[in-house]
């Protein structure tokens, strides 16, 4: 049993090295930069199409907005929790 939570606590304590979450945060800053230059587009008249060929044959454009904007939404959740355990030391932002 002692050898259980032994292996339990090491995979709990195991660290990840600030770089690397460094890297991953500013990596979920350009996605939610570029969804959101990508709905800037989509609102201001730019339409996206599925297609074969170089055809279009279909708008997808209300699919492709949904999804930007469930992208933006879910980034900015994870970066308010990011910022809550370096900025505050707080795990969850809605403390």
């Amino acid at each position: 049993m002692k050898t259980i939570e032994r292996q339990i606590l090491s995979e709990i304590d195991r660290l990840v090295p600030s770089g690397l979450i460094e890297q991953w945060a500013m990596h979920l800053r350009r996605q939610r930069s570029r969804a959101s230059d990508a709905l800037w587009l989509i609102e201001n008249g730019f339409s996206v199409h599925d297609g074969r060929n170089g055809i279009p044959t279909e708008d997808v454009t209300e699919r492709h907005r949904h999804e930007l904007e469930t992208t933006i939404a879910e980034v900015g959740r994870l970066l308010a929790q990011y910022d809550a355990i370096n900025l505050r030391g707080c795990p969850d932002p809605t403390e």
